[in-house]
């Protein structure tokens, strides 16, 4: 059984999203946490996490669920953070997008930019890097195996997880476009 993509998938899952987190800053403003996953059958979820009200880590094993649920053998994830800038002595917001599996990992970061209002303009894009330590790269984590749910937060995580389905989009990567 295939457990993780090539690195051609997670360098077309990191573009893809690269991609469209900028067409939404320039589009509509707008830069939500989200997470796909790929099952090795070539289906795909995109999962807009914005309505989420959990705390992070109990979001972060929630989607940890969600992939395994899935059969996920890679992911992509874009979140905002906010870092401290040592030039500068201040803060700034930065999205991060990372593609991984469990072995290899894409991941890049952007500076938002934002007007007066604070609507997001654009994105400045500070870096990208890659490799192949897991260890380097905490999200690698998301399809480790290592995460064990008791049965409380299984029901708790399924019940969360179809709720959630008829907002999720759903495609088949193999599927001609």
């Amino acid at each position: 059984m295939e457990t993780t993509a090539s690195r051609e998938l997670l360098l077309d899952l990191f573009e893809e999203y690269s991609e469209w987190y900028i067409s939404l800053a320039e589009d509509y403003g707008s830069l939500p946490r989200s997470i796909s996953g790929i099952g090795k059958n070539g289906r795909q979820f995109i999962y807009v996490l914005d309505g989420l009200e959990l705390h992070h880590m109990v979001r972060n094993k929630f989607m940890r669920f969600v992939l395994e649920d899935f059969s996920a053998i890679a992911y992509v994830y874009g979140s905002l953070d906010i870092r401290g800038d040592s030039e500068e002595g201040g803060v700034e917001e930065v999205l991060d997008i990372v593609a991984a599996d469990t072995e290899h990992y894409i991941s890049g970061s952007w500076r938002v930019i934002r007007d007066a209002e604070s609507k997001v303009m654009g994105l400045e894009h500070a870096g990208t890097r890659e490799g192949d330590d897991p260890d380097k790269h905490s999200g690698s984590w998301f399809l480790s195996g290592s995460i064990r749910f008791t049965d409380a937060e299984k029901v708790r995580y399924s019940a969360l997880w179809h709720e959630a389905k008829p907002g999720v989009v759903f495609k088949d990567r193999n599927a001609a476009e």
